[in-house]
């Protein structure tokens, strides 16, 4: 990349400063983003989005395995200029500490989800298909929810409890890490895995990987 295309932002700095080079140092990365803050790296008004990405891809590079997440933005409204964040996500110490705790809030949420979507399918989905009315609420188990379908997910809301949870209807074994991590916190279970999830759904998403949970269990 060329001189001047790229103006290192970390928030702790008030005033972008111009780099003589290319992107800082890893070390520098490092040191910047650290939990909770993000480390800002805004590119010049010359910068093209294949540049952006490609220096995105190569400060990966850079920084594997050090559990920092980079990602490329193009600048839109407020930010107009394209930038590069970086966050630092759980450590695999954590990781480690919480995998019991992580493999069984899995368990449940699929267990509820075959629950949920076992009689959707039943009794919802053939409606849902033809495109004729149903039933905006399901009762289960005693329990009822109310129903918002989205292709081929539905969110299923406790009107109890207000427990939130999302299902792939036809393989409710399938875990999307922002909807596992919707459900903890509608449900109020868990409160380890969800304090440790600073940076919300990119943490779900690293804890997943370490632990070695696969999302969909169909494509093993």
């Amino acid at each position: 990349m060329a001189s001047g295309i790229l103006l290192a932002v970390p928030l702790s700095h008030p005033e972008p400063q111009l780099l003589p080079d290319d992107l800082p140092p890893p070390d520098t990365v490092r040191r910047l983003a650290i939990r909770c803050q993000h480390a800002g790296f805004l590119f010049s008004s010359k910068a093209s989005w294949s540049q952006v990405l490609a220096a995105a891809d190569r400060l990966r590079a850079a920084l594997v395995p050090d559990g920092l997440l980079v990602i490329a933005s193009p600048g839109t409204g407020s930010a107009p200029r394209p930038s590069l964040t970086v966050l630092r996500l759980i450590d695999e110490d954590n990781a480690r500490r919480l995998r019991d705790q992580l493999e069984a809030l899995v368990a449940e949420f699929r267990e509820l989800a075959h629950r949920l979507a076992a009689p959707f399918r039943l009794q919802i989905e053939p409606a849902y298909v033809q495109g004729v009315s149903y039933p905006d609420r399901l009762e289960v188990d005693g329990e009822t929810w109310r129903l918002y379908i989205h292709g081929e997910h539905c969110l299923f809301t406790s009107l109890k409890s207000g427990t939130k949870v999302e299902v792939q209807t036809d393989c409710p074994d399938v875990i999307d890490p922002w909807f596992l991590l919707r459900y903890a916190e509608s449900a109020d279970r868990y409160p380890e895995i969800r304090a440790a999830c600073l940076e919300g759904f990119h943490d779900m998403c690293r804890m997943l990987d370490l632990a070695a949970i696969p999302l969909d269990p169909t494509e093993l």
